[in-house]
């Protein structure tokens, strides 16, 4: 099946030599929410905006349904738009806000009232209709600007950090219902923010982007647990990182010790010179870590720099004795800021093997 979105080699810059986007290409599915995360600067937006037809692009194509829309302006582009700031109109109602949308759909009056309804049942805001803005809570407010967008039928839903303006509670609430009104259409969707948990929670797949390049694309799992860098490892989620060297039995050495798993056939990921000697940096999460028993043979020696607890966990950072540092999800009261501690990987998780190394250059 032909992808319904395909972004071909998309550049743009700004100032002249201000590049904010370089060679991105990705494709959306039908159906599929897409979520772009990345950094500020990254070029989140200014990639929805070329989506949008708000901007064009120096280089590349925009396709919808194999139809080139390069240079097609927004308004014919059968695109909903939630922004930010939810621009919503003060003076008017609810379902006025709705209805604005349709006013050149030439439906009659009741038809507009009709599907007015239908998209407001759609965002869990039946009843609403005569409410004003000023009297809705936030999550609502952005409710009834999706409300809006989806309206006129749209192809194609455009969100830009829908929720930055909602508190933590209320932003988790809002992005499930958000969420839930794309999907129960069936349209495609493309949703920026730079919050991780948000785009975990709502997305099918991930566009993960760093300085204007497409840093890797797939679901929140794959992103997780198989980055294809380090800027990725280092991005989602916590990562600490360890240089050593690739040895003959694809272990590694890091300074004059191998760090293995107990029992556990260790095999990175190498990315260029797969031979013995080749300097690799391996990147590690801190639940494929435990503190463990001095004794324990392939333990690493460290002290207990700081540690901080949130609730669930407690995340121990490790300044090790032959250098470098790495952070350790433990529990609380195992160890104290300053105490001696030893660090292997764990052998009992899901994925005992850790996490890939990416190789530099060979020693």
């Amino acid at each position: 099946m032909a992808p319904f979105i395909t972004l071909d080699g998309l550049c743009k810059s700004f100032l002249g030599d201000h590049q904010v986007l370089n060679g991105v290409s990705l494709e959306v599915e039908d159906g599929e929410v897409l979520v772009l995360l990345g950094p500020s600067g990254s070029g989140k937006t200014t990639l929805l905006r070329l989506i949008a037809g708000f901007e064009v692009p120096d280089e590349g194509n925009i396709l919808v349904s194999g139809k080139d829309i390069t240079g097609q302006p927004p308004e014919r582009r059968n695109i909903g738009m939630v922004f930010q700031h939810y621009a919503l109109f003060p003076h008017l109602s609810v379902a006025e806000n709705v209805a604005f949308g349709l006013h050149n759909r030439s439906l009659s009056g009741d038809e507009e009232a009709k599907r007015v309804a239908e998209v407001l049942e759609l965002v869990d805001l039946a009843g609403y209709e005569e409410r004003r803005v000023q009297q809705l809570s936030g999550g609502q407010q952005q409710r009834v600007a999706l409300a809006r967008a989806l309206a006129p039928g749209p192809s194609l839903m455009l969100l830009d950090e829908p929720l930055s303006n909602l508190d933590p509670d209320l932003r988790e609430r809002t992005r499930r219902q958000l969420r839930r009104a794309v999907k129960s259409i069936g349209i495609s969707a493309v949703w920026v923010t730079h919050e991780q948990e948000e785009a975990f929670d709502v997305a099918d797949r991930i566009a993960l982007l760093n300085d204007g390049v497409l840093e890797q694309i797939g679901t929140a799992e794959q992103l997780y647990l198989e980055p294809r860098s380090s800027f990725v490892a280092g991005f989602v989620g916590r990562a600490s990182s360890l240089t050593g060297e690739l040895l003959a039995d694809r272990r590694v050495r890091f300074g004059d010790e191998r760090f293995v798993g107990r029992g556990v056939t260790w095999s990175v990921t190498v990315v260029g010179p797969r031979e013995a000697g080749a300097r690799v940096e391996v990147v590690f999460r801190p639940e494929s870590l435990e503190l463990s028993p001095a004794d324990h043979p392939e333990a690493l020696s460290a002290r207990v720099e700081s540690k901080h607890y949130v609730g669930d966990a407690t995340f121990y950072n490790l300044i090790l004795e032959q250098g470098g540092s790495l952070v350790v999800r433990g529990s609380l009261g195992q160890a104290d800021s300053g105490d001696r501690a030893w660090v292997t990987l764990r052998n009992d998780g899901p994925s005992p093997r850790a996490f890939p190394a990416f190789t530099e250059e060979p020693i």
